[in-house]
């Protein structure tokens, strides 16, 4: 898959903060069915994903950000597990899964008995050009996915950049770009990395696949962040082998080229956790700190 697409921030004396606009975007085709959800205080509009399809154009380049929640008829405290699946282009299906539990304060207009979960929330940057974004639900699952789909234009200018070093880690990998020596943290499955902040203010992750022999030249990985036991989201990353780069201490493995993702990091002292979600893998990563 070959739909991500980032800029680099270069450092300059002067620097100055352009913030994200976000739009919420109506479905092309398909997705007729509305639900409007109340929380705190505003009205939200859904989009119901059953196993037909609803499709969406979009224009790059473009972050965006899918928001969704299922419904429940009971006030259960038991996690609700479901799944929905969304095709960029003509890609392979990406299968999504989330695991919520109730949030009580929730209602529906059009159904002001049923409760509903937290949202999950999963990213995909997209390059420039038009993009056709296809949704379907499990068919299994016993009710539909509430979803919405935001899209933010990416940031072009940071004020206040801090480098982060995380509380514990395995490896310090150097990555030679252009002769230059660029610390990188080794992150692998079931040993995440953590940073300390003191939000409210925005965390970047610069990662890199690592690629083994076996490997194509394109290959995907998923990032998972959380402050405590919450979500702040799944970030889908695709990269491909880098030509200008290498790491200093594998030199039988070659780097991806550098992707990355930024999270709103909420007020107060915040631990925030960095989880790779493949088993099969190994990414390198910075964390930078901005106001």
């Amino acid at each position: 898959m070959s739909r991500i697409v980032f800029y680099r921030i270069t450092t300059i004396t002067l620097i100055f903060t352009s913030f994200l606009s976000a739009e919420l975007l109506k479905p092309t085709a398909g997705g007729d069915e509305k639900e409007i959800l109340k929380i705190a205080g505003k009205r939200r509009l859904y989009t119901v994903v059953k196993e037909d399809a609803v499709v969406y154009q979009v224009l790059g380049p473009a972050r965006i950000e899918l928001i969704a929640r299922y419904p429940s008829p009971k006030k259960s405290r038991v996690s609700q597990a479901f799944s929905y699946q969304i095709t960029v282009d003509d890609e392979d299906p990406i299968n999504i899964h989330h695991k919520y539990r109730i949030q009580k304060s929730i209602r529906s207009v059009q159904h002001p008995s049923h409760y509903y979960t937290f949202s999950g929330n999963y990213f995909i940057n997209l390059d420039a050009g038009d993009h056709t974004l296809t949704f379907t639900a499990d068919e299994t699952q016993k009710y539909p996915v509430l979803l919405r789909v935001i899209k933010k234009d990416f940031e072009t200018s940071i004020l206040g950049k801090r480098e982060l070093q995380p509380m514990v880690f395995q490896s310090n990998w150097k990555v030679i770009v252009e002769g230059k020596e660029v610390s990188y943290y080794e992150l692998t499955n079931g040993r995440p990395l953590q940073v300390e902040m003191n939000g409210s203010k925005r965390l970047r992750i610069l990662s890199r696949l690592v690629f083994d022999p076996q490997m194509g030249e394109e290959e995907t990985y998923r990032l998972r962040v959380k402050s405590g036991s919450k979500v702040l989201g799944t970030y889908f990353m695709s990269t491909e082998q880098s030509s200008a780069a290498t790491i200093q201490e594998l030199t039988d493995k070659v780097p991806g080229k550098w992707r990355t993702c930024e999270i709103e990091v909420p007020k107060g002292k915040q631990v925030i956790s960095i989880e790779l979600v493949e088993k099969d893998r190994t990414v390198l990563t910075r964390f930078q700190e901005y106001k």
